[in-house]
């Protein structure tokens, strides 16, 4: 059997534990998922896919300000209005089919001006944090025909989820790392789609709708006696939880190096366990953390790579591999120009001749990125 997006495996979960302090700005959540009878084979930097429930609470305030009637049935879909919000289709974030619909018929003047304008860079401003009830309260006079407001949403899309697991080392599971999104505006309470019904919703003997995601642009070396560099801030470990107990599986040769950042080290210190268990074994070779608000100035991964420069160029001179993992617009960027600085220092080159170093490490599939 194949399971996609169009048909995933029902699994259960099989545990939920909570990594990060009570007192933390953030929720991040340790999921172990049984793969039962689905034959489904995962390596460590593959994602799973998960296909989320929208939030009851939404759906229903949704469903009274449009006053439909929750246990209609629709006769395209053969589901109650309910169902179909539920499990369906996107309510968190708004389509831009929806918003300019919106703005045709009602009187904002902000809004109304951002679409005559064709000003995305301010819609986007106006839009965030918003989701489909904010516009629909713009202004409640506002009504819409239930078809048509069908047709103004999108699909409920599934969330892909970095594996924190090795096969080799748990071979009837898989795990996730993940970060509870949630957020408050203007006296709402908001939450991320997947993360907060994986938070809320599930519990251990829950189901959940699941589906592999390969990715074999973020594997391990073929040669298990190369280095390894490994960059993840926050969720970003993930991948590098499942990389470290795969090269224990292999008695791996090569060594590990880990940057891992967060907020605080009392409360954020997600597998800290773990990681010494690691560098007991000698898995774990080289472990550098910044915890960002623990001093005054703040630092970051890319703080603590500049500071062991030396050591890490000449890592990858010695044919380490380089993964980064986590937030794309900030935490990749200012890692990549890290390493370009350190690049341009060590070998006393041009800033052009440092940008092409790090491009021959891509092309030579030693530098990768699972960022989002």
């Amino acid at each position: 059997m194949i399971w996609n997006r169009q048909n995933p495996y029902l699994a259960e979960v099989t545990s939920k534990k909570r990594l990060s302090g009570i007192d933390s700005n953030k929720e991040v959540i340790h999921f172990e998922i049984a793969l039962g009878d689905s034959k489904i084979k995962y390596e460590p930097g593959d994602s799973l896919g998960v296909i989320p429930r929208n939030n009851k609470r939404l759906v229903k305030d949704i469903i009274d300000r449009l006053d439909f009637n929750p246990l209609k049935v629709v006769e395209s879909y053969n589901q109650t209005i309910f169902q179909l919000l539920e499990s369906r289709f996107e309510i968190l974030t708004p389509t831009n089919r929806l918003i300019t619909y919106i703005s045709t018929n009602i009187v904002h003047k902000e809004l109304n001006e951002l679409i005559e304008n064709e000003d995305k860079t301010l819609l986007s401003q106006f839009k965030y944090g918003k989701d489909v009830l904010d516009f629909l309260n713009l202004d409640s006079n506002l009504k819409i025909d239930l078809n048509i407001f069908l047709s103004l949403l999108k699909p409920l899309q599934h969330r892909a989820y970095s594996i924190s697991s090795s096969m080799l080392m748990h071979p009837e599971e898989v795990h996730l790392t993940v970060s509870t999104q949630r957020w408050e505006n203007n006296k709402r309470r908001y939450g991320g789609v997947c993360s907060t019904f994986l938070a809320d919703d599930c519990s251990s003997g829950s189901k959940i709708k699941i589906f592999l995601i390969p990715n074999k642009n973020f594997r391990l070396p073929a040669d298990h006696s190369k280095p390894i560099i490994m960059i993840g801030p926050g969720t970003g470990i993930a991948p590098f939880i499942a990389f470290l107990q795969e090269r224990i599986c292999l008695q791996s040769l090569g060594k590990n190096w880990l940057f891992y950042g967060a907020q605080y080290r009392k409360m954020d210190h997600i597998y800290e366990k773990e990681l010494i268990h690691f560098q007991e074994n000698n898995i774990l070779h080289k472990l550098d953390v910044a915890f960002s608000r623990d001093q005054i100035k703040k630092i970051y991964v890319q703080n603590r790579i500049y500071e062991s420069r030396s050591k890490i160029f000449q890592w990858i001179e010695d044919g380490a591999y380089l993964y980064v993992c986590g937030d794309k617009n900030n935490m990749a960027v200012d890692v990549n120009s890290t390493l370009q600085k350190i690049i341009q220092e060590q070998l006393n080159c041009s800033e052009h001749d440092s940008i092409l170093y790090l491009k021959n490490l891509k092309k030579e599939k030693r530098y990768l990125l699972d960022v989002y």
